[in-house]
């Protein structure tokens, strides 16, 4: 597997040297939408950008603080290495080349429970995003774990297509719980995603048991609520369940961590496994 890395720094230089509104809007289209188009089902132009709520080229006139401040912290070389690194460790994925891209995000627009950043993946193209709204000293040390979260994806999804409406929520907390647990074993647990370390006892526990008692659930709609939780579930529509925010991914890194520990497999070689193996190998259900 090979990194395309998109030098989307470059990409923002262009743009905010574009004197012209139209010429700036030219640029950002060739070389951010049109690779995304896709995920947008919209005939807006600028689609994809509304839609992930990506600064637009109105708004990059001047380079803003959240490129500098990822300048600064020499994010694009960051993330260039985490992805050949997480791409190293899957040489036999069936996948060619993985695109990677860093991106700015409206801070206006981000929710807070976000902590400023977030991560994407694209399950038609093998491409991931990492993108960055306000960057801290809190995300941006996560910058490498976020790139080989999406990048698990990708792998798992050629060893077992994820269907949304098929899946089960026990498949969905593995999954999650698999990216994460590859992005500690290469770059340490401070790199996963803060929800997953930052999880009270208790929430731990309520989201322990909603998760047991659902784990056989299908339905993208229902299945989303008991990985985001109950805070998603009002946001974007679809059912709560009793789950903390992001229960999903919390409950998904402990049950992976202790099938790794129980049976001593790497996390290459879990990430090669049926969920159900794993759910049943961990123990964590059953202690």
């Amino acid at each position: 597997m090979d990194i395309d890395w998109i030098d989307t720094d470059t990409l923002y230089e262009q743009i905010a040297a574009a004197s012209d509104p139209a010429e700036r809007e030219r640029l950002y289209i060739e070389g951010f939408v049109e690779p995304w188009r896709h995920m947008a089902q919209t005939d807006d132009p600028l689609g994809v950008g509304r839609q992930w709520n990506w600064l637009l080229p109105e708004q990059l006139a001047d380079l803003p603080p959240a490129y500098h401040a990822l300048k600064a912290a020499d994010a694009w070389q960051t993330g260039k290495e985490a992805l050949a690194e997480g791409a190293a460790r899957f040489p036999d994925s069936g996948i060619d080349v993985v695109t990677g891209w860093l991106l700015l995000g409206d801070p206006a627009k981000a929710d807070p429970v976000v902590r400023g950043y977030t991560g994407a993946m694209d399950w038609i193209r093998p491409q991931v995003i990492g993108q960055y709204f306000t960057p801290d000293a809190g995300n941006l040390r996560r910058l490498p774990g976020l790139f080989v979260h999406e990048l698990h994806h990708l792998v798992r999804g050629q060893l077992f297509p994820f269907n949304p409406m098929q899946a089960t929520v026990g498949e969905y907390i593995v999954l999650e719980g698999l990216a994460e647990s590859f992005a500690a074993a290469l770059f340490g647990e401070e790199t996963t995603y803060p929800y997953v370390t930052e999880f009270s006892e208790a929430d731990l526990d309520t989201a322990r048991r909603v998760m047991a008692e659902g784990l056989e659930r299908t339905g993208f709609a229902l299945i989303r609520g008991y990985v985001f939780g109950d805070y998603w579930a009002e946001q974007m529509g679809f059912p709560a369940v009793g789950m903390p925010l992001y229960g999903g991914y919390a409950v998904g890194y402990r049950l992976v961590q202790a099938f790794l520990e129980r049976t001593g497999t790497s996390i290459e070689a879990a990430t090669r496994l049926p969920a159900a193996e794993i759910i049943a190998g961990s123990g964590y259900f059953a202690a």
